[in-house]
């Protein structure tokens, strides 16, 4: 983790704006854009079908091929899905598209800063891809768009980093840590009693969950690939010590007695040795 960083309030719409924020916030527009493009196209053109999804009605071939639909993800393998989702949007609700934006301006910049731009991009797709899987596991055959379970995990996490930090809701101020909560309260609520209509609740709850396991555990992952990667060079370390000392006394014995009197076990020995000393010698230039 990078060095702490305080999150600043106010009316300055530029310190918001961190590398991975511009592009997110781009790419999704741009993608809502060529969504319009395509349906409207292919509306003139007879091109759209139907199928059942969230607010989207009758998509378009582009939609159709970057939504997550699970007959496609998983009967298809068009494994793309599980992260193109997230730059698609309902084009009957644009709200759909600036609300996410929005949330994801006001509190990602902050999340990014704290965690380091390559750290919150993993957060975000990761997210979005769990989101998509438990969605899927819960709804079935319901298509999903939208960034909206990406962006509820980096909510999770600014609350996590900041829970003292307020956020004026509406008129009222409140704490970051208790807007969570509230989201997280009225999401679970909805996904158990379901009133219809085509917000991805499964989706939310989702990108919530995984964003409280990353923050939390994140550290402690990299903390045991870290032991492992060690032990692993210390396991190679004494491979190479071991190898290298039989090699030397097998080399001593040709001297000795010649290369004609090694056994065929020594000459394989010394062949795969040989392979071994290459292939961590291009590893090294790697």
């Amino acid at each position: 983790m990078s060095q702490w960083y305080t999150p600043e309030f106010g009316m300055s719409f530029g310190s918001r704006w961190t590398r991975a924020i511009k592009v997110l916030i781009s790419v999704n527009v741009s993608v809502f854009i060529l969504q319009l493009l395509f349906y409207t196209i292919s509306s003139r053109w007879g091109g759209v079908e139907f199928v059942e999804g969230r607010g989207l009605g009758y998509p378009d071939p582009f939609t159709k091929l970057f939504w997550f639909y699970p007959p496609d993800a998983f009967g298809r393998l068009w494994l793309w899905q599980f992260f193109s989702y997230t730059s698609l949007h309902s084009i009957y609700d644009p709200w759909h598209l600036i609300i996410n934006m929005f949330a994801l301006w006001m509190f990602g910049a902050d999340v990014e800063r704290t965690m380091g731009t390559r750290k919150f991009l993993t957060l975000y797709f990761s997210a979005g891809f769990f989101a998509a899987l438990l969605s899927s596991l819960l709804s079935h055959d319901s298509a999903l768009v939208g960034a909206s379970g990406a962006v509820f995990a980096v909510e999770v996490a600014f609350a996590m980093f900041f829970p003292e930090a307020t956020i004026i809701l509406f008129i009222f101020p409140i704490k970051a840590k208790h807007l969570v909560m509230i989201f997280a309260g009225i999401t679970a609520l909805n996904c158990l009693l379901p009133t219809g209509g085509n917000v991805a609740y499964y989706a939310h709850i989702g990108g919530l969950l995984y964003g409280f396991l990353f923050v939390r555990y994140e550290p402690m992952l990299w903390e045991i690939v870290s032991l492992w990667q060690a032990r692993q060079r210390e396991k190679k370390i004494k491979e190479s010590e071991d190898i290298r000392r039989k090699v030397d006394m097998l080399l001593e014995k040709v001297n000795r007695v010649g290369m004609e009197n090694l056994t065929k076990k020594e000459l394989e020995f010394l062949q795969n040795a040989s392979k071994k000393y290459k292939k961590w010698k291009a590893e090294k230039r790697v």
